[in-house]
């Protein structure tokens, strides 16, 4: 990958957040697994014509500091380890940042923005919170090399540090989060385990199927996998810039327009990819990312109409 330096920063800066590639030959982590494997062919096969900015990659320096504080093990809990299993002809890899023998507490640190944590509570479709889903993907992952290489995992901690935290924000407004620190857990169960294991199987299969395709011969990313927002339907009124309304469905938007009546109309703005916007390197290569370029943004997302 080549790193540039818009800004003139140190070398010892540049050589801090110079990232070599994440998997070996023949190896795929857990947090590699959890992406698209259009997303982790494309950015092994062009991995040196990629390009990024030191000051895109400052946070990675907080990521190796925190780690590095917190290698200190107590009596009972163990940091950095490291776990493989073979899969096929693939090893499925894995690094634990802490885990505890005594309780079978799996723990991963996550320096992480305020954003992603509010975003977790809102709900989908169905009623229920959007969750943290990589992260728990990665907590099975890893709760399943353990099991395969002995130890038993029966819980997933997730301490994640929100680096643009704001105590006056916390003060004002009381679904801001309220401590610097937001802790996410759960059980593991043997369920879960036979989940993700057919998981693993399945885009370890995925891997092998694809890694020899043409760039544009891979299957896109699922919308999950691209962070895909939803779509926005907005009611819109003849001679008026902005939206009237925005809904969730189209449904609701219809009926909108109905009781309004003549001179307003129907505009759905797909919800755009934000990893293929703002965080995936190899969209320069990615025919899906070139083909959805000009994906409308939901500019006035603030005003949508939640369903109940």
């Amino acid at each position: 990958m080549k790193i540039t330096n818009k800004l003139n920063l140190p070398y010892g800066l540049v050589k801090a957040v110079s990232p070599e590639p994440h998997n070996k030959p023949g190896e795929i982590s857990a947090t590699t697994l959890i992406q698209g494997t259009k997303q982790v062919i494309l950015t092994q096969r062009h991995w040196d014509e990629l390009e990024d900015d030191v000051s895109e990659r400052i946070w990675a320096v907080f990521g190796t500091a925190v780690h590095a504080l917190l290698e200190t093990e107590g009596e009972t809990d163990f940091t950095e380890i490291e776990l493989k299993q073979k899969v096929s002809n693939i090893t499925v890899t894995g690094r634990l940042d802490n885990y505890d023998m005594a309780t079978g507490t799996i723990c991963d640190y996550k320096n992480t923005s305020v954003y992603k944590i509010k975003a977790s509570w809102q709900t989908g479709s169905d009623g229920k919170p959007y969750g943290f889903p990589e992260w728990r993907t990665q907590g099975l992952i890893y709760a399943w090399l353990l099991q395969k290489n002995g130890p038993p995992a029966t819980k997933a901690r997730f301490i994640a540090l929100l680096k643009d935290y704001s105590n006056t924000e916390a003060e004002r407004d009381h679904l801001y989060p309220q401590s610097p620190v937001y802790v996410y857990e759960f059980n593991v169960t043997k369920e879960a385990l036979e989940e993700i294991e057919s998981f693993i199987r399945k885009k370890v299969f995925q891997y092998e199927l694809f890694t020899s395709s043409e760039d544009n011969m891979i299957p896109e990313c699922s919308a999950e996998e691209r962070w895909q927002k939803k779509d926005v339907y907005a009611v819109k009124k003849e001679g008026r810039k902005s939206a009237v309304k925005l809904f969730d469905t189209k449904e609701e938007a219809d009926e909108k327009i109905a009781e309004l009546g003549k001179g307003h109309y129907l505009e759905v703005r797909k919800g755009e990819s934000m990893k293929c916007k703002n965080c995936c390197l190899c969209s320069a290569f990615c025919n899906f990312c070139q083909e959805n370029q000009n994906l409308v943004s939901n500019e006035d997302t603030d005003n949508v109409s939640k369903a109940a």
